[in-house]
């Protein structure tokens, strides 16, 4: 029998990501990031890894609506952080990417992250929060190989 009631798992889970959004949130505005949503986490996490990219391209890796990208894209060009250009392979698409100060950006969100990872361990000591990452990152990797 489990330790924890078995329908708390997602309501736990949520409570602990909005917990860190929250925490990271602050550290970069803290750092001259203010204004960051997240809905713009998106846009940070896959164009991050695949360079340029058309917002169409973004929404379907990101599970949301073109609408949806765009009104993030949007925010985030008008933040500074991204812009957009012509795609030389479609004249009717544009190209999303990040500008100097959204590179800073993500530079800060790794050192963000490593802050947050801090306050954690201070929290939960560095082998529980250890071992609790090694766990989740099981999950996720069983998960993937599950529906894949």
């Amino acid at each position: 029998m489990p330790r924890h009631p078995q329908h708390e798992l997602g309501q736990t889970l949520m409570l602990a990501l909005q917990d860190f959004r929250r925490r990271l949130d602050r550290d970069l505005a803290a750092v001259g990031f203010p204004g960051l949503r997240h809905r713009h986490r998106a846009v940070f996490l896959h164009l991050e890894r695949h360079g340029a990219s058309r917002s169409v391209d973004l929404a379907a890796a990101a599970g949301v609506t073109p609408q949806s990208m765009m009104k993030s894209v949007h925010e985030l060009e008008d933040l500074g952080l991204v812009s957009r250009s012509a795609d030389p392979a479609d004249s009717r698409a544009k190209l999303i990417e990040f500008t100097p100060a959204g590179k800073r950006l993500i530079a800060q969100l790794g050192a963000a992250t490593e802050r947050v990872w801090d306050e954690y361990a201070a929290l939960l000591g560095e082998k529980e929060l250890d071992v609790t990452m090694t766990a989740l990152r099981r999950l996720v990797q069983l998960s993937a190989e599950d529906t894949a």
